[in-house]
């Protein structure tokens, strides 16, 4: 599989990398949480890709069967995922993926005088033992003896008393009083499970960094079209993201910086190549167009972005994420998000824009300002 196809989940040793490897391909098919939800046709609900994203142990089959064709892999390539966890559930002894119930106990093996009942072993772990009479010693039950063939209380046994009839029906202002706090809590997680859907649809707003004050009002992606980026850090300093160079001179070629928005440089075309996926194009009056990548597909760092021949590439598409301030741009085949080389301090003009860990921090949200189409830029 080529460098920028999905990654490989056999490269996975432990139920952790599996998952890692799960949350590359989630990044690799440029999807959002909300969308993934989407394709997979509610089967994937947010909080539920975001529950097992966020954990190190191995998902159930049926969720990666589900998550791995809504990331668009042939049924061939979801076999592949489904292989390799279960080979990783065979190496960690891990069983019952799909929730069955499995019995592991000493069941036929004809230790009946012994009195060891079969041990049932549950998806929870929880493993109870049923019968601890000796039918060898004479014992049957919990206290009877098999030598006199009696089933019941044994010679020594103290037969209790029977109950008062009347103390088996207490008035019925005892019982409200005895069992109030019962009613009080079952009252409680009734409202409880009446709002929880409200709560998980919250939940999942913001893992996906979508809390916004007022999410009715949310904006709609950005359409293709020709815009000026905007870094908020600088917005009051009349800066924006175009072309530069590298500011220690180690190398003469164009690279994407923050520089004066009314100094001459080549325009920008924001095109779709997909559901909130992007790539911004470049078109040069004298280069003619390309399109911004990050150096070598780097997956660490501080990588410079640079114009290149568009291919489709993954280091080529970038996520646009929106934020109450702006949009996010994260590069499809690292996840991780542009910003100022140096962070929220880099203000002046000349700042490399990179590849780095999101921080949050404004250096790293962006405004797409729509801009009129140069007289003599080509079609996007």
């Amino acid at each position: 599989m080529d460098e920028d196809g999905p990654p490989d989940p056999a490269q996975a040793t432990t139920a952790a990398e599996y998952v890692a490897a799960l949350a590359r391909l989630r990044r690799w098919s440029g999807l959002t949480y909300r969308r993934l939800a989407s394709a997979s046709g509610g089967a994937l609900p947010v909080s539920t890709v975001a529950g097992v994203l966020g954990r190190t142990t191995l998902p159930r089959e049926d969720f990666v069967a589900a998550f791995t064709a809504a990331c668009g892999l042939d049924e061939a390539e979801t076999d592949r995922w489904i292989r390799a966890r279960r080979n990783l559930a065979a190496g960690t002894g891990e069983q019952h993926p799909t929730g069955e119930q499995t019995i592991t106990g000493q069941a036929g093996t004809g230790q009946a005088d012994t009195g060891q009942a079969d041990t049932v072993q549950t998806d929870t772990g929880q493993a109870g033992q049923a019968g601890t009479g000796r039918a060898g010693s004479g014992q049957a039950g919990v206290g009877g003896q098999a030598g006199s063939g009696e089933i019941g209380p044994g010679p020594e046994t103290p037969v209790s008393p029977s109950p008062d009839p009347a103390e088996l029906d207490p008035p019925r202002r005892s019982l409200v009083r005895r069992w109030w706090p019962v009613i009080a809590v079952a009252a409680g997680l009734a409202v409880a499970l009446l709002f929880a859907p409200t709560l998980i649809r919250g939940m999942g707003d913001v893992l996906e960094g979508r809390a916004d004050a007022n999410q009715s009002a949310a904006a709609q992606p950005p359409q293709d079209g020709w815009y000026r980026i905007v870094p908020l850090h600088v917005a009051d300093r009349g800066l924006c993201v175009s072309e530069g160079r590298e500011r220690s001179g180690k190398t003469d070629r164009p690279l994407a910086v923050q520089t004066s928005c009314a100094a001459e440089g080549p325009a920008t075309y924001l095109k779709s190549l997909g559901p909130g996926v992007y790539e911004i194009q470049w078109h040069h009056p004298k280069q003619g167009v390309g399109c911004l990548s990050v150096d070598g597909a780097y997956l660490g760092d501080e990588a410079l972005l640079a114009p290149s021949d568009c291919i489709a590439a993954a280091h080529q598409r970038f996520l646009l994420e929106r934020d109450r301030n702006g949009l996010r741009l994260r590069p499809v085949h690292s996840g991780k998000c542009l910003g100022a080389l140096y962070g929220e301090a880099d203000i002046h003009p000349g700042a490399e824009i990179a590849q780095l860990a999101c921080s949050g921090k404004r250096d790293q949200i962006f405004r797409f300002e729509p801009v009129e189409r140069p007289s003599w830029a080509e079609s996007g």
